[in-house]
């Protein structure tokens, strides 16, 4: 009974050091240099907790802890898995553990303060909200989950059993709605807190964290007949693909110099330029504690990659898997970038694996789009992207049975077993793309290529849910039909009608396309979809009230979740494809008591005021100072005031960062309005804090982003968020056979 019990132990055991920093947090017991470092006495309970993200040690002890909580609340073992799948899980799940736990040691989490320690620097600005307390967990969990699934996978993969599809989605489903709530948590801190008024700007770290909430999407959503040969297979590879995206999530964060980020708290030495990420994380060396975590998450993927590509290499050819890791290698210094390279071995070895089966155009395509997407991120040139597409190519031309594809574009069943295809279809090339953008961004952030080359795939994947909430509804016939004249329409608008669109439409995002072309392709197509997926989530809702089944309810969360999406999209192209955060057009100067127009609306800066700790109007709980400004909004220079803003800087004498802008916002039907005071001018007033005096400030500048479409953003959010919930709360338990 003990031993069967073991892993709770072990579990209960892992929370333990987690737990110890967190109580030295709580009480400030500044004796040990990491609390010290990044704590202080005066800030409240809550952003004690937060300061804990705030060095390198804390956030690893958090993820040691939270695979104790998986060991313990998932450790027994599943009705369909055997005994020695249950072992090896457990053990993977402890070895990783221990390794993170090593980590943390080695970074000295409890190592005393030494006695020539003088001030202490203080708690980061940015980790003193209520959203800093609850995101990094979040975001741990997800990951945490993530490699559950991985962990069922590998298991399943290394030692033969019965059909692992239904342990794996016992953990997916959680996975996908914590994922959900972390990133969504991280971006309404970013909208609410940082001073560039959007919630997305494809910065490394929340791309990267985008990354395995991506693959859940592709694992939640494949799709074959039950009872088919590969299914299980195919289930058990694309279940790796979480956990490999969720610690190359945390390498990205935690190798900061590799790729530089806002996100990132923790930060290690410049990295060497001019070469790709694996290169300059090994550039980073093993001879600091640093060097090592970052080395150690880079040989787990490593062999997470030689696992997908023996899992998916026929039998004769699994025990020669390394070699196609080892040739691309090399290739990819040949070709001047290493990832690519690594990438071309396996596709082309697991594309000659597979010979003249049916699983072969898999490979085919995924090199392909390797080739192109790799070009498209300017990742190899465009020689070595032509002669790699022929090289991929070339196999399926040469065939002596080239397998004629029925192309029933008219039939119903034909055109809704496409649409089931889409998710990975569309999916899993998306997958690839971000991940090769990311890839080159080590140079920097690139908005453009996310969003040139992204947001058209993602339409025409709410073009099929479109399709698939017309079943029964439009004649087949029509279909074809319709989509093309839909899709002709958003280009013919693209074209001629480009800066009719809100925001920064007549800027140029890449070459010649401006941002207003790429949104006026992408909103015709997402705003046509939004209706048939309205009228589909009314159905199910009406069906639900008939016979409220947990069957019934979870079509109907699926179709919620989609609208969600959809949703999304939309805000999202409204705030932040139109928009130039950081362009001249946003900057207002407000002389005192005048009113300017800026956007359709009159602006008038009517006071200053400042503050500090102790005054009677001090109503923060953080910071040592706080100038703000009063701004008062009308629809016409003399007509009545309609909102009145207060946005302004909170000073910090500690911490580092030595102030933080506060923004504020008019919440008005059509969308947020959001007033950001300059913080370099804010910065020259800084002084005024102290002399209590702001007659001497004749003008003020402001950065203005009038957001259209923003609750869309976040009402898409919340929509995933409750259909991801119930999907997963009334999903059957995996030791029960189960419908999908």
């Amino acid at each position: 009974m003990v031993g069967d019990q073991m892993h709770k132990f072990v579990g209960i055991a892992l929370m333990i050091p987690f737990t110890l920093l967190l109580l030295l947090f709580i009480f400030d017991v500044s004796t040990f240099e990491y609390v010290w470092l990044h704590s202080s006495p005066d800030i409240p309970l809550i952003y004690k907790i937060s300061a804990l993200w705030a060095g390198r040690a804390g956030p690893i002890l958090l993820w040691v802890a939270l695979l104790g909580a998986l060991l313990f609340i998932d450790g027994d073992r599943h009705t369909s898995e055997s005994e020695e799948q249950h072992k090896l899980r457990i053990r993977l799940i402890m070895a990783f553990s221990v390794s993170l736990f090593l980590v943390a040691m080695l970074l000295e989490p409890f190592r005393f303060t030494p006695d020539s320690n003088s001030n202490r620097p203080g708690l980061n600005a940015f980790l003193q909200t209520e959203l800093m307390v609850i995101h990094p967990p979040m975001v741990f969990l997800f990951y945490t989950l993530c490699v559950g699934v991985g962990a069922h996978s590998i298991a399943a993969m290394l030692v033969p059993g019965k059909p692992a599809r239904d342990r794996i989605l016992h953990l997916a489903r959680p996975a996908f709605f914590v994922g959900t709530l972390g990133v969504g948590l991280g971006g309404l801190w970013a909208y609410t807190v940082l001073d560039w008024g959007g919630y997305w700007a494809w910065d490394p770290v929340e791309t990267g964290s985008l990354l395995p909430w991506l693959a859940l999407i592709l694992l939640l959503h494949f799709r074959l007949p039950k009872g088919m040969a590969k299914e299980d297979h195919w289930y058990i590879g694309l279940g790796i693909l979480p956990a490999f995206f969720s610690i190359h999530a945390t390498l990205v964060t935690r190798a900061n110099g590799v790729w530089q980020s806002i996100h990132a708290f923790v930060a290690d030495k410049d990295a060497t330029t001019n070469s790709g990420p694996i290169q300059r994380i090994l550039d980073i060396g093993v001879s600091s504690s640093e060097g090592i975590e970052v080395h150690i998450y880079l040989i787990i993927l490593a062999g997470l990659m030689w696992l997908l590509v023996r899992h998916f290499a026929k039998e004769k050819d699994k025990k020669i898997a390394p070699l196609s890791m080892i040739i691309g290698g090399i290739l990819g210094l040949y070709i001047g970038s290493l990832e690519v390279g690594l990438l071309t071995g396996i596709f082309f070895f697991l594309l000659c694996s597979h010979g003249n089966s049916n699983e072969r155009s898999v490979w085919i395509i995924s090199g392909i789009s390797l080739m192109l997407f790799s070009r498209w991120a300017f990742l190899i040139s465009m020689e070595y992207a032509l002669i790699g597409t022929i090289v991929f190519i070339l196999p399926w031309l040469l065939s002596k049975e080239i397998e004629e594809i029925p192309l029933n574009w008219t039939e119903t069943r034909w055109q809704q077993r496409l649409v089931l295809w889409i998710p990975l279809a569309i999916g899993g090339p998306f997958l690839l793309l971000t991940w090769l953008i990311l890839i080159q961004e080590v140079e920097g952030t690139t908005l453009a290529s996310h969003e040139m080359y992204g947001l058209p795939l993602l339409c025409f994947a709410s073009l099929g849910l479109t399709v698939y909430a017309w079943k029964k509804v439009v004649s087949s016939e029509k279909i074809p039909w319709v989509l093309g004249i839909v899709i002709c329409s958003s280009i013919l608008f693209a074209v001629y009608w480009p800066n009719s669109l809100p925001g920064n439409s007549d800027y140029i995002l890449q070459g010649n396309i401006t941002r207003g072309m790429l949104a006026g392709f992408a909103l015709p197509l997402l705003l046509f979809s939004t209706p048939p997926l309205i009228r589909l989530v009314w159905i199910r809702f009406s069906q639900i009230d008939g016979n409220p089944t947990p069957v019934n309810i979870r079509r109907l969360a699926m179709h919620v979740a989609h609208l969600g999406i959809v949703l999304l999209l939309i805000g999202h192209v409204f705030t932040t494809t139109l928009v130039q955060r950081g362009d001249p057009s946003h900057v207002a100067v407000l002389p005192k008591d005048v009113a300017i127009e800026h956007g359709g609306y009159w602006y008038t800066f009517s006071s200053l005021t400042s503050s500090e700790p102790g005054d009677q109007n001090w109503d923060s709980d953080v910071g040592d100072g706080l100038i703000e400004i009063e701004i008062e909004i009308r629809e016409s220079a003399e007509g009545p005031v309609v909102a009145i803003l207060t946005p302004g800087m909170l000073r910090f004498d500690e911490g580092g960062i030595p102030a933080r802008s506060e923004t504020d916002v008019w919440h008005r039907l059509q969308g947020d309005l959001i007033v950001i005071f300059d913080i370099n001018q804010a910065n020259q007033l800084s002084l005024v804090s102290f002399m209590k005096s702001g007659e001497e400030v004749d003008s003020v500048r402001v950065t203005i982003y009038d957001l259209t479409g923003s609750h869309l953003v976040w009402t898409g959010w919340v929509l995933i968020l409750i259909g991801t919930a119930l999907n997963w709360i009334l999903a059957p338990s995996p030791n029960l056979d189960e419908e999908e």
